[in-house]
């Protein structure tokens, strides 16, 4: 099955431009229809999902944590006053 670059956003859950730069960078696999259009495949689609979503942010286990504040109305909140 053969998919525009706005249905394979829509299934991806990512936008079509961020789809036409997988396409750009060869991230995502094209069949060319004619010189105007090229479409995705499902598979390419599959193999993309499984290599590039679900992997953002920081991952589990990081040492680069971010440090908690401190809360804000604590006994050691600096007082605000005139």
């Amino acid at each position: 099955m053969l998919f525009t670059t706005a249905e394979a956003a829509a299934q991806l859950g990512i936008s079509q431009g961020t789809v036409k730069t997988a396409v750009r960078l060869g991230t995502l696999q094209v069949e060319r229809v004619n010189p105007r259009l090229n479409l995705i495949t499902a598979a390419s689609i599959a193999a993309y999902r499984r290599a590039h979503l679900g992997r953002r942010g920081r991952p589990k286990g990081a040492k680069n944590k971010p440090k908690a504040a401190p809360p804000a109305d604590g006994p050691d909140a600096p007082e605000r006053g005139a």
